[in-house]
């Protein structure tokens, strides 16, 4: 008994969908119909048959009664007729008696008659027909009654024929009835997929808006959803535009809307903690610009720092191609300093700001005004005050003369055993092909010291060594190597950790060349389909700058992923959490709010501000919020007040 309830009550917990549980009322109101129009027109049929096999057996024993009165009462004519009569019809049974009851002449069907009607249908379907009864007269004495009875099995042969022909013809009714109620079914469920699609984003953090069925029970559904999404856009929308008011407010030039010195200190100081020397900073001095203001008036002052700033931007647009990433900053009321990472050609880039600056200095031919600037290559252990002072230093050699001057110091020794972009291509090309790789692991833990997740990395064994990824990045990154080496760090993951019973979250990230690329985009998450327990694991990390550049494209690719049970996260968070438009949509795991913000954050009471309002934001949507590059206790302390669920450990420098 117990193990019957147990089986009851797990049929009772197993899910079924809207679908099915309309077709199976379906199939049933068409299956009771069936079997229910079946029975009665087959009894109905059976009624008919006994009523006109009745009838038949009156009008025949009055027939042969009257024939027999108005015959000779002779014996053997009388046997004859009856003989002949018997013989020439379907009867069972004709038997003559006399008034007192004898049987003055009986014949009965002794043989047996060849039916297709099969047994248990004539079992169930038995008839019970009174047999026809008429009087025979002599004159005007009774001679006899007569007694005539046909066969009953011809006529169940009869309704056996009838009942198949029926079954037929309803079992086609049916199956029409079964097509047009899929048809109509389908009809009437098309609005119910997109209904689930939008409960589904809901559930995965994803507040979508889908259209407005004709069905009224589902348009009610959808309306009230849409409302949810509608007000939750609201209100991101609007959160997001007074953190950006107030970062923007808090991190930048009111003049010029360059980036101020407590936050460029600050990237400055996170990019010489985690950079391997792979970058230079410039620094520029407008000479004479009091002169300016006394001359010509101050509002042809601000135009020019105004221009000079757009100069500066357009310069570091029009040579992209040279340097990974760049941070411009107004320092002071005449310097202002950019920092770029990943640089090359350091002299050509001087060369070419220089021969800008010259060209807008000379639209002030009646001011003595300058504009020089100086450019060092950063070394592997310098300090912000020691860089500092370098380019002071060379500055103060470049506004020595007069006009526009600059003064570089390109000779830092950056690891001559790679220093060549052939050499860099052999040694990567050689670790992919002898699969000379590495997985290293790096935590992310909340302040109770919980593991959240292990961000994963991939490093590469290069002449014996184990190098990091921040080693190599900026050199694969330059040979567009680094989509073969996220597929090669896809494989190796699924080769150690695709039957791991391990339920952690590993998060990778992918580089904005596999992200445009549809195929490795595509070969990754097929391969991934295929090991559904580490799918539903990974969590792909994807750089906020990307998302926000390659927002459509960003967004398709979250919805590839959601499709397969993996999870998606932004990594480098800053400025660019606040344009993100529809992250609502995204369905985002988590995101690692970047160094730079992180940075002293207990000596920054605007970027705690700011770093308070994304948190409260992303919980709002369910998002985790974890810092990253972040060592100083104190630091630690005051994010996990403002609301952030975790740190990432720091990656150490190798090389």
């Amino acid at each position: 008994m117990v193990s019957v309830f147990k089986v009851l009550k797990r049929k009772r917990n197993k899910t079924i969908t809207l679908k099915q549980e309309l077709w199976i009322a379906i199939l049933t109101v068409i299956i009771i119909g069936f079997v229910s129009s079946l029975l009665i027109s087959t009894s109905s049929a059976k009624e008919y048959f006994t009523t006109e096999l009745r009838m038949k057996n009156v009008d025949n024993a009055n027939s042969l009664a009257l024939m027999l009165s108005q015959m000779n009462k002779d014996p053997v004519e009388i046997e004859l007729l009856i003989s002949a009569t018997f013989d020439t019809g379907y009867y069972h049974r004709i038997e003559l008696k006399d008034p007192q009851g004898d049987t003055i002449i009986k014949r009965i069907y002794r043989g047996e008659l060849t039916l297709n009607a099969p047994r248990w249908f004539r079992h169930l379907y038995s008839l019970n027909v009174a047999p026809g009864i008429a009087q025979v007269s002599d004159g005007w004495q009774q001679f006899g009654t007569l007694y005539v009875e046909s066969h009953s099995e011809y006529t169940q042969d009869a309704l056996w024929q009838s009942a198949v022909h029926l079954f037929y013809s309803f079992l086609a009714v049916a199956v029409f009835a079964c097509i047009a109620g899929a048809y109509f079914l389908s009809k009437i469920l098309s609005p119910l997929s997109d209904v689930m699609k939008q409960a589904v984003a809901l559930g995965e953090k994803r507040f979508i808006k889908s259209k407005v069925p004709r069905t009224y029970e589902f348009a009610k559904l959808v309306t009230s959803m849409n409302q949810l999404s509608s007000r939750f856009s609201r209100t991101v929308k609007e959160d997001r535009r007074r953190l950006e008011e107030m970062r923007f407010k808090s991190q930048h030039d009111d003049l010029t809307g360059l980036a101020n010195r407590e936050y460029f200190n600050a990237t400055l100081d996170t990019f010489l903690q985690n950079s391997q020397s792979h970058g230079a900073l410039f620094l520029f001095r407008v000479i004479n610009l009091d002169a300016l203001s006394d001359q010509v008036g101050r509002v042809e002052m601000v135009s020019f720092l105004r221009r000079f700033s757009e100069s500066l931007v357009a310069f570091l647009e029009s040579n992209e191609d040279s340097f990974r990433e760049s941070q411009i900053a107004r320092m002071s009321h005449v310097d202002f300093l950019v920092l770029f990472s990943d640089v090359s050609e350091l002299k050509t880039l001087s060369d070419n700001v220089l021969n800008i600056h010259k060209q807008l200095v000379a639209e002030f031919a009646q001011v003595e005004l300058g504009v020089s600037h100086s450019c060092s290559l950063i070394k592997a252990d310098d300090t912000r005050g020691e860089l500092l002072t370098r380019v002071d230093q060379l500055l103060k050699i470049a506004i020595a003369q007069p006009g526009c001057n600059a003064c570089i110091n390109d000779n830092v020794p950056v690891h001559q055993e790679h220093i060549d972009a052939d050499q860099w291509r052999t040694t990567i090309e050689t670790a992919l092909k002898e699969n000379q790789l590495e997985i290293a692991l790096y935590p992310v833990s909340s302040f109770s010291g919980s593991l959240l997740q292990q961000q994963i990395s991939l490093s590469l064994l290069l002449n014996g060594e184990k190098y990091r990824f921040g080693f190599y990045y900026q050199w694969a990154h330059r040979l567009h190597l680094l989509a073969r080496l996220d597929w090669s760090l896809m494989k190796l993951m699924i080769l150690e950790y695709g039957d791991s019973e391990d339920e952690s979250i590993l998060a990778i990230e992918l580089s904005a060349d596999t992200l445009r690329d549809d195929m490795a985009v595509a070969s990754i998450l097929t391969g991934l389909s295929a090991y559904p327990n580490l799918a539903n694991r990974l969590c792909f990390e994807v750089r906020a700058g990307f998302a926000v550049k390659e927002f459509s494209l960003f967004r398709s690719f979250c919805s590839q992923v959601h499709c397969i049970g993996a999870k998606v996260a932004l990594k480098r968070v800053g400025a660019e959490f606040t344009k993100l438009t529809k992250i609502q949509e995204l369905g985002l795991e988590m995101i690692k709010i970047d160094a730079v913000y992180c940075h002293n954050i207990s000596f920054s009471e605007d970027n705690q501000t700011f770093l308070r309002g994304v948190c409260s934001l992303a919980h709002s949507l369910g998002i985790k919020v974890v810092a990253e590059g972040v060592k100083n206790p104190s630091d630690q302390a005051i994010l996990h007040s403002l609301g952030f669920d975790g740190l990432v450990a720091i990656e150490e420098r190798v090389g």
